[in-house]
C-alpha cells in the first residue's frame, strides 16, 4: 500500500494539530499513514523536537525529518510544519513575516527572539520543495503570493471542515444547556471566546465589549474556553469590576455545548488563517463577531454575524455592543449556511491533491 507521511511537530488540541490528526485518521483506509510528531517512535528511534528552547525544537525536528528515507516515488510527504521538505505543504499558519508585522508593527522587539530569525528560513524550504501549497483561506493564499509571487502556480485553497456528527444545532433548550454547563441562566447575553493564544484571539477586546454592554445596562457574561495566558487582562478585568462576569473554563471536552448555549462567539482576532471556532459556532447555529484578519470571514453570510474591519478603530467596540444588543438571528439559517464545509468534503479535497501527487510521481 502507498505510504503517506503527515508531518507536524506537535500533537494535541491546537488547530493545525487537530487537522494533522484528522487527516491521519481519514486517510488510514487508503494509505499506510505515518503521523510523525516529536516524541513519536519511528523504526525504534524517537523523533526529536520535544525539549529545549523553541528555536532549537523547531530546527532539530526539521533537520531530523529531512534526513529520513521517506522521500521517494512510493510515498507522499504532507507537511503542516515549517521546515521539512515535502510534496504537499499546508500553509495553515500563513507567512511568518506578515504575522510578525501584525504582532510587532514597527517595533524591532521581534529581533530579540531567535525564533523569528529561524522560522523564515524553515518556511522557505517548505514552500520551495512542495509540489502543491494548500491555503485554508484566500487570506492566506494572498499573503503567500505577496511574499512568494513565483509560487502562485502551486497554490490551492481548501477551506477547513467541521465534524457534522459533533457540531450541530442544539437538541436541548438553551436554558437547560446553560444549567448543565453551570453557566448563569439569568444572563442577558452569554458571549463566548473559544481558542488558544488569548492575546492573539483578542481576549482584551472581548472584555471591553462586555464592559461596554454593562455600561448600556446589559448584564453580559464572557465565557472563555481554550488554552492561553490570561494574566495580561487581569488588570483590565479588575479595573472594570467584571471579575464575576468573565468565566474561564480552560480546555473542555464538550466545546459544542458551549456554542449551543451561547448568544454570540466573539473572536476579535489579530490574525487567524481560518479560525475553526467560527465554523464550529455557525454549525451550531451561533452567530459570530470577528475581524477582517480572520480567513473564516470569507465564508460568513450577512445573517451569520459581523465582520469588524479594524478592531483598533475608536468606534469598533461600540459597534460590537450595538450589534449584540439589537440584532436577532435564525440559528437554522446560520447552520445551513456552512453545511457544505464538512470534514468529509475537506477530506475529499485533500485526497484529490494526494492522489494527484502519487500520479505525477508515477509518471516521472
Amino acid at each position: 500500500m502507498k505510504r503517506l507521511y503527515i508531518i507536524r511537530r506537535n500533537s494535541g488540541q491546537g488547530g493545525a494539530e487537530r487537522v494533522a490528526e484528522r487527516l491521519a485518521q481519514h486517510f488510514s483506509g487508503q494509505f499506510n499513514v505515518y503521523r510523525l510528531w516529536a516524541g513519536h517512535q519511528l523504526n525504534g528511534k524517537k523523533i526529536p523536537g520535544l525539549f529545549g528552547m523553541l528555536w532549537w525544537r523547531q530546527w532539530h525536528y526539521s533537520f531530523y525529518i529531512n534526513k529520513l528515507p521517506i522521500y521517494n516515488q512510493e510515498s507522499v510527504v504532507y507537511s503542516l510544519e515549517k521546515g521539512p521538505a515535502c510534496d504537499i505543504y499546508r500553509a495553515g499558519d500563513g507567512v511568518h513575516r506578515i504575522n510578525m508585522l501584525g504582532k510587532y508593527g514597527t517595533s524591532k522587539a521581534w529581533m530579540l527572539n531567535p525564533v523569528h530569525w529561524l522560522v523564515p528560513k524553515l518556511e522557505v524550504n517548505s514552500f520551495e520543495s512542495a509540489r502543491y501549497i494548500i491555503a485554508n483561506s484566500e487570506l492566506v493564499r494572498s499573503q503567500v503570493i505577496s511574499v512568494y509571487p513565483h509560487l502562485e502556480h502551486k497554490m490551492v485553497t481548501i477551506y477547513n471542515g467541521f465534524d457534522d456528527n459533533v457540531f450541530q444545532l442544539p437538541q436541548l433548550d438553551t436554558q437547560e444547556l446553560r444549567k448543565q454547563l453551570a453557566l448563569p441562566v439569568a444572563a442577558d447575553k452569554i458571549l463566548l471566546l473559544s481558542g488558544s493564544g488569548f492575546e492573539r484571539k483578542g481576549l482584551h477586546h472581548a472584555v471591553n465589549v462586555v464592559k461596554n454592554l454593562h455600561e448600556r445596562g446589559c448584564k453580559a457574561y464572557l465565557v472563555v474556553i481554550g488554552k492561553g495566558d490570561s494574566t495580561y487582562v487581569k488588570k483590565l478585568i479588575n479595573q472594570t469590576g467584571l471579575n464575576d462576569f468573565i468565566l474561564f473554563k480552560g480546555l473542555v471536552s464538550n466545546v459544542e455545548k458551549y456554542y449551543q448555549a451561547s448568544d454570540m462567539l466573539v473572536l476579535l482576532t489579530r490574525h487567524d488563517p481560518f479560525a475553526n471556532s467560527c465554523l464550529e459556532s455557525w454549525a451550531c447555529g451561533c452567530p459570530v463577531i470577528t475581524t477582517r484578519d480572520n480567513g473564516a470571514a470569507e465564508v460568513m453570510k450577512s445573517f451569520s454575524g459581523l465582520v469588524i474591519d479594524d478592531i483598533l478603530h475608536e468606534n469598533a467596540i461600540n459597534q460590537c455592543a450595538e450589534y449584540i444588543i439589537h440584532t436577532s438571528f435564525d440559528a437554522v439559517k446560520i447552520a445551513d449556511s456552512v453545511k457544505f464545509l464538512t470534514a468529509d468534503n475537506e477530506k475529499k479535497a485533500h485526497l484529490n491533491i494526494v492522489n494527484k501527487v502519487f500520479y505525477e510521481k508515477r509518471e516521472e
